[in-house]
């Protein structure tokens, strides 16, 4: 459910819910290609989650190729007729050097299928080649490299007169380039440069559905993911990313999810793969529709030593009035069998965590009350309305390890490892190892010796926001298993007034395996400003420590 201003296109009529009596669990199917009348209705997309070739007895020009090989062959392994397949970012030219770095075409011009311009890299003119041959869209991630002596993009041309773009580059099925976007919100990257301007690029397939694209650090922030969708009205994103998820708001498909139901669209998400690193998660989730909240068709966070897997499923389409294919049934996973291979995929801590307001759940009541507030000139008050059972029998279980709660409000601008700070609005009921606030956002290291006898019967929290362009809310949750709740068993409203938004994310039925339920707001006008490219000319030579052991994680420890 979700209490909001729904536009006409988006109410539901009784004819859809009659079609909707004939297709339960229609969303799960594998029909192998879309007939005539799905068409109108959907779109067939493919997504990977992708674990780089990491093999130190080769060069790192031979492991581009074979990176390039592994995605043709993830392609040629799709059965179903597709209308796109999206790739990770930092996957394919990662680890690579200048060697690995290409010029991009531009959009609609050239077509670099076999052709023999040495601007352009091999990698770039066989995955041309792949999307001609499998007539569909190809979305990548690339270290692109411009000559600003000739095309100064940026407003910035250091010595060498070569710029370096973070840039994802889709070919459509003619083999051209339809669309490039350079990665504004830098995760350091301090090899590499933010555009002059922020893109909003917007990819068109086949069947005429229209993406816009962003990477990774971009979602958390306001140029260009939500202009894509405040400014151009777009339903469909597409979000190539290397993602560190971080307890405990900012786990990958916990972020996936809650931004989706919040902005109401179908975002596509492809994940780079190295759990050693924290690094992972792929989904396709569905906004609202007919005021209700969708959720995962299908996600993966492979954990472990790591993999590869490519996910493909027939999309609604969000845009399209009366659509009978927007409902399905939410994904049903078994919580525990997945949190116990989740012990070995690194999890980073949010500090800001620990400068919180909070209380400690009482558990000697079944129904708990409590504001909490923080904050200076600004405050947020956080209203939490609880009931709890307890099973004893459980609780006394000897040797065993369980969670204890606290109910947390913060508000002020926190850093993100170092990289930019941001203003945070943030509400949460957080799972911690003790009833010190510092063991907040932290998981028991072996799940096995984990018991849950509290159950939540009842959650609801609800805060008021200043209504402004500069914020916005999420709704954001956590189950033991590194997945967000499902939005099918929670609600999520927004009451306006002239200056506030009031909102209250809730559960709907009983859960047990809660580590993070809340709502996590953000204040842009608290951000730190974009990277200068006037302040790179010392760093070019160089990248950030951060991203530097990144990728020698990413390479040595497998």
């Amino acid at each position: 459910m979700h209490i909001a201003v729904v536009q006409g296109s988006e109410v539901c009529t009784m004819k859809t819910a009659l079609l909707l009596l004939g297709m339960i669990l229609w969303g799960r199917s594998e029909a192998a290609n879309i007939t005539d009348e799905e068409g109108l209705y959907t779109y067939r997309a493919a997504i990977v989650e992708y674990f780089p070739i990491r093999n130190t007895s080769l060069t790192t020009d031979e492991i581009l190729v074979q990176n390039t090989l592994e995605y043709i062959s993830l392609l040629n392994s799709v059965t179903q007729d597709i209308d796109l397949i999206v790739f990770p970012e930092s996957t394919l030219t990662s680890g690579g050097g200048a060697s690995s770095t290409s010029e991009v075409p531009v959009p609609f011009t050239d077509i670099i299928c076999n052709s023999t311009d040495t601007r352009y890299h091999d990698y770039l003119k066989n995955l041309s080649c792949a999307a001609i041959e499998h007539n569909t869209t190809v979305v990548i991630n690339i270290v692109e490299k411009e000559n600003c002596t000739l095309n100064n993009a940026t407003g910035f041309c250091p010595s060498s007169g070569i710029v370096y773009y973070n840039s994802d580059v889709a070919f459509n099925e003619s083999g051209g380039v339809s669309g490039r976007y350079r990665k504004w919100n830098l995760f350091g990257e301090y090899n590499l440069s933010p555009p002059a301007v922020v893109e909003l690029t917007t990819i068109t397939t086949r069947n005429n559905v229209s993406f816009g694209i962003f990477t990774c650090f971009d979602i958390l922030f306001d140029e260009p993911a939500l202009k894509l969708i405040r400014n151009l009205g777009l339903k469909n994103i597409l979000f190539p990313s290397m993602w560190f998820s971080e307890l405990p708001f900012l786990t990958a498909l916990q972020v996936q999810q809650m931004w989706a139901e919040e902005n109401n669209v179908t975002l596509l998400s492809a994940g780079a793969n190295n759990p050693s690193i924290g690094s992972g998660g792929t989904g396709i989730f569905i906004g609202m529709y007919c005021l209700s909240s969708q959720g995962p068709l299908e996600y993966e966070m492979i954990s472990g030593s790591g993999g590869t897997r490519i996910i493909t499923q027939t999309v609604p389409k969000l845009e399209v009035a009366n659509n009978p294919y927007v409902q399905f049934a939410p994904v049903e996973e078994d919580t525990d069998s997945i949190a116990l291979e989740m012990d070995s995929f690194y999890l980073i801590v949010d500090p800001s965590v620990f400068d919180s307001t909070s209380v400690l759940l009482d558990t000697n009541k079944t129904t708990i009350s409590e504001e909490v507030c923080n904050g200076d000139s600004v405050k947020i008050c956080c209203e939490f309305n609880i009931t709890i059972s307890i099973n004893q029998s459980i609780s006394n279980a000897p040797d065993k390890n369980q969670y204890v709660y606290h109910l947390v409000a913060y508000d002020n601008a926190r850093s993100f490892s170092g990289v930019r700070d941001g203003g945070i609005e943030s509400c949460g009921l957080l799972a911690c190892l003790n009833e010190s606030l510092a063991s907040c956002g932290s998981r028991f290291s072996n799940y096995s010796d984990v018991v849950w006898p509290m159950t939540f019967e009842n959650v609801s929290v609800a805060a008021n926001f200043v209504k402004s362009e500069n914020r916005t809310q999420f709704p954001n949750s956590l189950l033991s298993s590194i997945r967000p709740l499902s939005p099918q068993y929670t609600v999520w409203e927004s009451e306006e007034t002239d200056s506030i938004v009031r909102r209250r994310h809730a559960i709907v039925r009983p859960q047990t395996r809660l580590l993070t339920f809340g709502i996590y707001g953000r204040d842009f006008s608290r951000d730190s400003p974009v990277r200068d490219n006037s302040d790179n000319s010392a760093k070019v030579a160089h990248v950030n420590a951060f991203i530097f052991l990144c990728t020698l994680l990413c390479y040595f420890l497998i």
